[in-house]
C-alpha cells in the first residue's frame, strides 16, 4: 500500500525570505526619485519587469508613471509618464509624455523599454536615450493590422507583455482575446486566440484555439510562450511547434514568469499568495499566508502577509519581484539554497497545517540523495533516516517513506499532538538546512487517489479486494477501503513510524465521516491500516443505497468535521 506514495517526478521549490525593496509599507504617493527606493513612495505598483543586469521596473499605476531601480545603486528614477493620464509625448523626452493605463512592461536584450499604454491601446517604447515612441498601435480600439506594421494596427485594451530570445514582443491583447507577435521586423500576427471569448483548442494550432481575457506572458528559454487567461481562470502553454494546451485551471494568473527548469510563477491577487506550478502540474504556495495585510519582511515568505499583489518579476539569480499593490510596495522573494519551500499532504498535495501522524511531502532543492531511495524497516518499524537525509519536527526525527533531492516523503511525529507549530529542517549529509515553519492542528485529512495527484480516481479497494476503478466498479451496497493521511492522533497513541503488524490496530479517535455523491454513508472502520506504517489509514465505507452509477461518482471524508479535498471519485456499478 506504500507504493502509492512514491512520488514519480522531480520537483524544486526553494524557500523564500521577503522583504521590502521598494516603496514605503502601506503609504500611498509619489516621491523620492533620486534617492534609496526604500524611502520612495508608490501609488498602487501594478506591474514589475527585470532587465538582465538586475535593475527593475515598476508600473506606478495612479501616478501613470514607470519608474526604475537601478540594482548597483538602489536608488529610483521615474523613467516615462509626468503623472497626467492621456497621450502625448510621443519623439521626446519620455518622462514628459502622457501615458495611462500601464498594464505590461518588458526591457529588450539592449534596455529598451515597452510598455503596454493600455487605455490608450498602444505599445510605446522608450530607447535607451529615453525618447518615447509609438510601437505598436495606432490608438483605435479594435482588431485589425495583421501582416503590416504593428503602428497601423488596431488593438483593444493590450496588457502583457513578453520578449523572446530572437527579439520579438508577444502582447496579450486582451480587449481582443488573442495573443499577438510583433517580429523584430515590425510586422504583426496572431499566434494564439480567434477572436471568439472560450477555452478551446488543446491539441491543435494556438491560431485556431479560444482564449478568454489573456492578461500575462512569459517565454522560456526554449521559446514556449505561456499564457495567463483571467477570463478563463487558465494558464496555457504555446509550444514552439505553434500548438496550445492547458497547464493549470482553476488559477488566477494576473502576472506570469518562468524559470530556466520550467517552473511557472504567478500571482494569486485575490487570495494575496504567489503561487508556483512544477512542471509536474503540481502547485504551491510560495508567499503570503492567504490573509490580507503586511506583515513578515525578513522572514519566511509562506508566513508573511501580502495584500493583493498583482505584477511579479523573475531576475537571473532566481530571485522574484513582487508588486504589492495594496500595500503601496516592491517585495522581493530571495532564494534560500538549502531549504524546504513546501509543506504539503502526501494524499492531497494540499499545503497547510500539518496534523499529527500526517504523511507530508516536503519540497525543496538539494535536501536528499540524487537518486529517490525508499524507507528501510529494522523491528518492525520504519527508519528516520535514509542515505543520510533526516526530517526533524521540533527536533524530533520523522520516520522517512523516501529521500531525493528535492522531494521526501515524512511522516509528521505523534509529539505535535500538543504544538501549535512545527519547526522543520532537513539535515543532509551532516549539513542543516534553513527551518521551515508551519502551523500545527488537530486534523488534515487527504485522500489518497491512484495516480499519486490528489484528484480524480482514489485508490480504493473493494470488498473482494480488488482496485476500484471503472473496469472494476463497487455494487451499491457494499463495502469499500479508502486511504487517508492526516487524521490525527489514535487510541491507543501512534507510536512513529511502527507497522501495524498485529491486531488490535489504533483507531483514529476523532470523528471520521464520509459522503459519497453528496449522501452519508455507513463507515464501520477507520484506523491503521494493516502492515502499513502508522498515519497510513484505513477508512471502510459502505456505498450507500441509491447511489447513482458511474464512473467518477464524487467521495468525500470529514475528519472531525474538517474535509479532505475535493475531486476525489470511486467508480460504482
Amino acid at each position: 500500500m506504500l507504493a502509492m506514495l512514491f512520488a514519480a517526478s522531480v520537483a524544486s521549490a526553494q524557500q523564500y525570505v521577503i522583504s521590502t525593496v521598494a516603496g514605503i509599507p502601506q503609504v500611498q504617493g509619489f516621491f523620492g526619485d533620486g534617492a534609496s527606493a526604500t524611502v520612495a513612495q508608490l501609488y498602487k505598483p501594478q506591474r514589475v519587469a527585470v532587465d538582465s543586469k538586475g535593475n527593475y521596473y515598476i508600473s506606478d499605476f495612479y501616478t501613470n508613471a514607470v519608474r526604475m531601480v537601478t540594482l548597483s545603486t538602489g536608488n529610483i528614477a521615474t523613467i516615462a509618464g509626468n503623472g497626467t493620464p492621456g497621450f502625448a509625448g510621443d519623439n521626446g523626452p519620455a518622462i514628459e509624455a502622457n501615458i495611462k493605463d500601464v498594464h505590461g512592461i518588458a526591457v529588450d536584450s539592449a534596455g529598451n523599454v515597452y510598455i503596454s499604454d493600455t487605455s490608450n491601446n498602444r505599445i510605446r517604447k522608450i530607447d535607451t536615450k529615453g525618447v518615447i515612441t509609438t510601437f505598436a498601435g495606432n490608438g483605435s480600439q479594435g482588431f485589425g493590422g495583421d501582416g503590416a506594421a504593428a503602428s497601423k494596427a488596431t488593438m483593444w485594451f493590450p496588457a502583457g507583455l513578453a520578449i523572446d530570445g530572437s527579439g520579438n514582443l508577444y502582447v496579450a491583447d486582451y480587449g481582443n482575446s488573442t495573443v499577438r507577435k510583433i517580429a523584430s521586423s515590425g510586422t504583426i500576427s496572431t499566434v494564439a486566440g480567434t477572436g471568439a471569448w472560450g477555452l478551446s483548442g488543446d491539441g491543435g494550432a494556438a491560431s485556431k484555439s479560444a482564449l478568454a481575457s489573456p492578461m500575462s506572458l512569459a517565454i522560456d528559454g526554449a521559446g514556449n510562450l505561456y499564457i495567463g487567461d483571467v477570463g478563463s481562470a487558465s494558464i496555457r502553454k504555446v509550444t514552439t511547434d505553434g500548438n496550445i494546451q492547458t497547464v493549470a485551471s482553476g488559477v488566477t494568473p494576473q502576472s506570469l514568469a518562468v524559470d530556466a527548469a520550467g517552473n511557472l510563477y504567478f500571482v494569486d491577487s485575490i487570495n494575496s499568495v504567489v503561487r508556483k506550478v512544477l512542471p509536474s502540474g503540481t502547485i504551491l504556495v510560495i508567499a503570503g499566508t492567504g490573509q490580507t495585510g503586511y506583515s513578515g519582511d525578513g522572514g519566511q515568505a509562506t508566513l508573511a502577509q501580502l495584500d493583493h499583489p498583482a505584477g511579479l518579476a523573475l531576475d537571473a539569480s532566481g530571485n522574484l519581484y513582487l508588486a504589492d499593490s495594496n500595500n503601496q510596495i516592491i517585495r522581493q522573494l530571495k532564494q534560500v539554497p538549502f531549504s524546504v519551500g513546501a509543506v504539503a499532504n502526501s494524499a492531497s498535495s494540499v499545503q497547510g497545517p500539518v496534523a499529527p501522524g500526517e504523511i507530508v511531502t516536503l519540497y525543496g532543492a538539494g535536501i536528499g540523495p540524487a537518486t529517490l531511495t525508499l524507507f528501510t524497516v529494522s523491528n518492525g518499524s520504519i527508519g528516520t533516516q535514509i542515505a543520510g537525509t533526516q526530517v526533524f519536527f521540533n527536533g524530533v526525527a520523522a520516520p522517512l517513506i523516501y529521500a531525493s533531492s528535492n522531494l521526501i516523503a515524512a511522516i509528521a511525529p505523534y509529539s505535535l499532538v500538543n504544538a501549535s507549530t512545527a519547526n522543520i529542517a532537513v539535515s543532509y549529509q551532516g549539513n542543516t538546512s534553513a527551518t521551515t515553519v508551519v502551523p500545527v492542528t488537530a486534523a488534515a485529512p487527504g485522500i489518497f487517489t491512484a495516480d499519486a495527484t490528489g484528484s480524480g480516481q482514489a485508490a480504493a479497494v473493494n470488498s473482494d479486494g480488488s482496485l476500484n476503478s471503472a473496469s472494476k466498479p463497487a455494487r451499491v451496497g457494499t463495502f469499500i477501503s479508502l486511504y487517508i493521511t492526516g487524521d490525527g492522533q489514535t487510541n491507543p497513541g501512534g507510536t512513529d513510524g511502527k507497522l501495524a503488524n498485529a491486531a488490535p490496530y489504533p483507531m483514529t479517535v476523532l470523528p471520521v465521516t464520509v459522503t459519497v455523491a453528496g449522501k452519508p454513508a455507513l463507515t464501520n472502520y477507520a484506523g491503521a491500516t494493516p502492515t502499513a506504517v502508522a498515519g497510513l489509514t484505513q477508512v471502510n465505507v459502505q456505498i450507500p443505497t441509491g447511489t447513482a452509477p458511474g464512473n467518477s461518482v464524487p467521495v468525500n471524508v470529514l475528519v472531525n468535521g474538517i474535509s479532505a479535498q475535493s475531486g476525489v471519485t470511486i467508480a460504482v456499478q
